[in-house]
């Protein structure tokens, strides 16, 4: 019979799957990776698909599971296929949660018996993933289920966590040790039960070779406003404040200030870059692509953003794309970013920056409910980026490949979109609400 390990939480499950079982493989063991959830059916899955009665052979990786092809994901084996699968294999990995992409999640079946995660009866080790990538940023937004369930129980109440509850390295200790390694050690008392701390950071900085790594932050900002009514919403001046006094990048913003909507914008990105060139060193370009004279002629910022004039505005955001896209060929990667979201947090665009750096992520996006920009596009999607026409942006390019995106969780308000003058209301609410705060 095989051995079994199960792993679940959050933050890197189908990363641990893989290495875990190229580890095995190593020893001429028969691998099979399954799930009794759901995981992306990626290439890895489709070339080496197991099927009930076929040979293996060891010191290969295989998958066992039925898949779905509208959803693009490997689904749970029937209880016997299972128990056949534990006969032919020497080693069986589970993937047995399922988290959306969170680095966090609670797991179903809060103030009764837990469903999830969802491990089977012969499991011999029990690995609980947890993301370390959570630490430092609000927890609402990259906790699965926290909506759900953040209102009715003891440990969000004892602790007193709000959504927007900073993640510390304590407190994210006691999450996991409430939600799934007591619970889990008292059901399972027969298996080990190990804790991995995904810092995938720490792990691939020392991998990561930025002698000719190449990145442009592209501005879109040759729109029109013609929903803002008469004014163009570029140059509408809003109230932003200083959310970090004590940060050492702190160099503009001292104090409530009102700057141009495209200044806040060009502000954001450059502190985002310096804090990006603070772990890594490499060739970071801050390009803006724009129709106005104004904002390529502002003395600001000439020393610090390069320009590209977009004289072909009226054909819509494709336009920026494609104008950024082509100057940039030669780079291994672009990340575009709207000019109309002035409350994005400078540190959360470093870190989304950095993470799809460090991680070796092709393709990425800041999620809420669904991929947003900004979104980041390696070498490889240049050539799809470039087809795109009218005024649509690369979102469909994201949910076509979903299964490749990784989905960084950020706060909806942060994305807010100055698209009205009614929009302007809420962006002055939600600046005001923070300082308040």
């Amino acid at each position: 019979m095989a051995h079994v390990i199960a792993i679940c939480g959050a933050g890197g499950k189908t990363t641990a799957c893989k290495k875990l079982a190229k580890d095995a493989s190593k020893y001429r063991l028969k691998v099979c990776i399954v799930t009794t959830t759901n995981m992306w059916s990626d290439s890895d899955v489709n070339d080496n698909l197991y099927r009930i009665g076929d040979k293996c052979e060891a010191g290969k990786i295989y998958y066992a599971g039925h898949i779905d092809e509208v959803k693009e994901k490997l689904k749970p084996l029937t209880k016997d296929e299972y128990d056949r699968i534990c006969e032919v294999f020497d080693v069986v990995i589970i993937e047995a949660d399922g988290s959306r992409g969170n680095p966090l999640k609670i797991p179903y079946g809060l103030n009764g018996e837990k469903i999830e995660p969802v491990i089977p009866y012969n499991v011999d080790e029990i690995i609980v993933v947890v993301g370390m990538e959570a630490i430092g940023r609000e927890i609402g937004c990259l906790c699965h289920r926290f909506d759900e369930f953040c209102d009715n129980d003891d440990f969000f109440i004892k602790n007193n966590i709000k959504h927007d509850t900073i993640v510390t390295e304590e407190l994210l200790n006691g999450f996991v040790n409430h939600y799934y390694i007591e619970p889990i050690k008292d059901k399972f008392k027969n298996a080990k039960v190990y804790l991995l701390k995904n810092d995938y950071n720490n792990e691939n900085i020392k991998k990561f070779d930025s002698k000719n790594f190449k990145l442009c932050l592209a501005i879109c900002a040759s729109g029109f406003s013609k929903r803002y009514g008469i004014e163009n919403k570029l140059f509408e001046k809003i109230p932003v404040k200083c959310l970090s006094e004590y940060d050492e990048y702190d160099i503009h913003y001292k104090k409530n200030v009102n700057d141009k909507l495209y200044q806040i914008m060009n502000e954001i990105a450059i502190m985002a870059k310096k804090r990006v060139l603070d772990k890594i060193n490499i060739e970071f370009e801050i390009a803006v692509v724009t129709q106005y004279d104004e904002i390529i002629n502002d003395p600001l910022y000439k020393d610090q953003i390069t320009y590209i004039k977009n004289d072909n505005a009226e054909s819509g955001l494709s336009s920026s794309i494609k104008l950024a896209v082509s100057e940039y060929k030669d780079y291994n990667a672009i990340v575009f970013l709207n000019a109309d979201v002035p409350l994005l947090k400078d540190y959360e665009l470093a870190n989304f920056i950095y993470n799809s750096i460090l991680n070796n992520h092709k393709l990425a996006s800041m999620f809420t409910d669904m991929p947003k920009n900004p979104a980041y596009f390696e070498k490889n999607y240049f050539d799809e980026l470039l087809i795109i026409e009218g005024d649509k942006g690369p979102r469909h390019l994201l949910e076509k490949n979903i299964y490749e995106l990784y989905r960084y969780y950020i706060p909806k308000n942060q994305l807010t979109e100055l698209d009205t003058k009614e929009d302007l209301d809420i962006i002055r609410e939600l600046v005001l609400d923070d300082f308040l705060s």
